[in-house]
């Protein structure tokens, strides 16, 4: 991935190797990017596409669109879309993604619980700070739709 993180990654884990003795290798899982536009985009994990291509089971995926807090007060109409990747079969988050303010900061906290392996249960039990638009990953409670493994039909919820 051509991102500066990643460079310092891998630079760290060649010194180490080389000048500290410690054998180490780049973790390329879960590397979170965002693309500073407005509104800005972030993601981590999986995509739903990847999700499909990779699966060894079903893929659920959770979904929200809204008006964040702050926009209802000043009556503006800027929406926000967030997405979770979740394995139906071991009930991990393998993706997130967001499209609104402040996703590269919200998706920074995403991309360390993916990295633990946090489970949809475990997002769901977070309590969320409210009112913010983060609150939204620990409060999707609903399946927007279930992905089928690949070769089984897909069904909607």
């Amino acid at each position: 991935m051509n991102l500066t993180p990643v460079a310092l990654m891998e630079g760290t884990m060649f010194a180490k190797t080389v000048f500290g003795n410690e054998p180490s290798k780049p973790d390329y899982s879960n590397i979170p990017c965002a693309v500073f536009c407005i509104p800005p985009l972030s993601v981590v994990g999986l995509s739903e596409e990847q999700a499909i291509e990779q699966a060894k089971g079903d893929i659920l995926v959770y979904t929200s669109t809204f008006n964040p807090m702050k926009n209802s007060i000043s009556g503006r109409q800027e929406k926000t879309l967030m997405k979770l990747i979740v394995s139906a079969e071991t009930d991990k988050v393998i993706g997130a993604s967001m499209c609104g303010p402040d996703a590269a900061e919200i998706m920074q906290g995403i991309a360390v619980a993916l990295k633990c392996g946090a489970t949809k249960a475990q997002f769901d039990s977070t309590v969320g700070i409210h009112p913010s638009s983060a609150e939204e990953f620990v409060t999707m409670r609903s399946v927007t739709r279930r992905i089928a493994a690949a070769g089984k039909p897909k069904t909607n919820l």
